[in-house]
């Protein structure tokens, strides 16, 4: 049996000899850009780094930048929520110090188990170090989202599951002074749940009926960049009613859309009540607004767009061209996309977590995800199409983790 001293194991990998804090800021380097996840296993994990061997496994246990990034997915009935109760504190306590970008997604109905409470309570104890937040839970745990957030910045929002029988509105995030980038996800209500609109800068909301979208941009007066996705409102609307809405002066970009392709939301309702001087970029989308109201909007706001984007138009680029104001319009580059009736989509909160989180993070959000261009054999699409979900889920999901897909 042959014997290696030292000298010859670090002469054959010389990465051995390299101090420390140089292997340290590799490893850091070698993990997703933060405030991105990390997975829990596989070639992008910290965990894997503690795998190779004795020494790569003390530098990474002493490398709080590994652990500052932190995913949690607790499914419905999931036989591993203890498990996941204490990997989010040992990654915590890893982390040291350091700010936090924190991702908990629950399950979509209301749980009575206490470990999931546990959980939640266990990542508010650090809440003065979130940085970077998403948190998808059910409505009877967001109370516990209190305390003192001086770093908070980033906020993606939501409850799993849809509640209007709340008694009184939730107040949450009064103590993140910082924050100002939400993301609002497809079961926001804001009859129920109050967030500190006045600081926020940038806004994203994936469902909002059109009364709740007024509501919102008369309490944000300092949005610079604004998206809302629209649901339609059930029954009459009593639009005397609505507020007012003050001036903006610091939107610069606003895209309005429908929730789904088939929505009929009444987006002229939303934009004959703003007036933004300063907007600089406007996508619209043409089946839930009318020319007029366009027409009315850019005049009254006498702002001077740089770019214009209709969606799903029926009408040629000419016609907005010759009924805007020219002075509204400079070299405005116009994109105008023609109406596309065919589109199948498939909506699920939770996933096989491998697949959910890769699919939240290329998709730029969480709760809703939405591919508009990927890959998928025609048995897969099939299956979508024929509603074979349970099919879907298990056979083509974790292979090309499709959520939706427009043909």
């Amino acid at each position: 049996m042959e014997v290696f001293s030292a000298e010859d194991v670090n002469a054959a990998s010389p990465v051995l000899t390299l101090p420390p804090e140089i292997v340290a800021e590799i490893f850091v380097n070698f993990l997703p850009a933060y405030p991105e996840f990390p997975p829990y296993a596989g070639s992008r994990s910290p965990l894997l780094l503690c795998r190779i061997c004795r020494h790569w496994r003390a530098v990474a246990l002493t490398t709080p930048a590994l652990w500052k990034a932190i995913s949690i997915v607790v499914c419905e009935r999931d036989a591993y929520e203890t498990q996941k109760l204490e990997l989010l504190k040992i990654w915590i306590a890893r982390s040291g110090s350091c700010p936090l970008s924190l991702s908990i997604t629950g399950p979509t109905y209301t749980t009575t188990a206490p470990t999931f409470a546990q959980l939640i309570e266990t990542a508010v104890a650090h809440c003065n170090r979130w940085e970077h937040l998403d948190m998808l839970i059910p409505f009877d745990h967001l109370h516990l989202l209190r305390g003192e957030m001086s770093l908070l910045r980033d906020l993606t929002i939501g409850p799993t599951d849809l509640r209007s029988d709340v008694p009184s509105t939730l107040s949450l995030f009064e103590g993140a002074p910082q924050l100002r980038n939400v993301v609002l996800t497809s079961c926001f209500l804001t009859s129920t749940i109050r967030l500190p609109w006045a600081q926020l800068t940038h806004l994203e909301a994936h469902c909002l009926y059109e009364h709740e979208c007024i509501e919102i941009l008369r309490d944000a007066p300092f949005l610079v960049a604004c998206t809302l996705s629209l649901c339609c409102s059930d029954g009459e609307l009593d639009v005397d009613e609505w507020p007012d809405v003050p001036v903006h002066m610091h939107l610069r970009t606003l895209i309005l859309r429908a929730n789904t392709p088939d929505e009929d939301a009444r987006m002229w309702l939303v934009l004959d009540r703003l007036t933004l001087p300063v907007l600089r970029s406007l996508e619209v989308m043409e089946p839930c607004m009318t020319l007029d109201s366009l027409v009315a909007f850019v005049s009254r706001s006498q702002c001077s767009l740089d770019e214009l984007r209709v969606t799903h138009s029926t009408l040629r680029e000419s016609a907005y061209r010759d009924l805007l104001p020219s002075r509204n319009i400079r070299s405005l580059p116009c994109t105008i996309t023609p109406q596309v009736d065919e589109s199948f989509s498939f909506h699920a909160h939770h996933l096989p977590r491998d697949v959910y989180e890769a699919a939240a993070k290329k998709a730029g959000m969480t709760g809703e995800i939405e591919w508009r261009v990927m890959e998928v054999t025609e048995e897969a699409r099939a299956a979508m199409e024929e509603g074979y979900w349970d099919r879907y889920v298990e056979e083509f999901m974790p292979k090309y983790a499709v959520i939706v897909v427009h043909k």
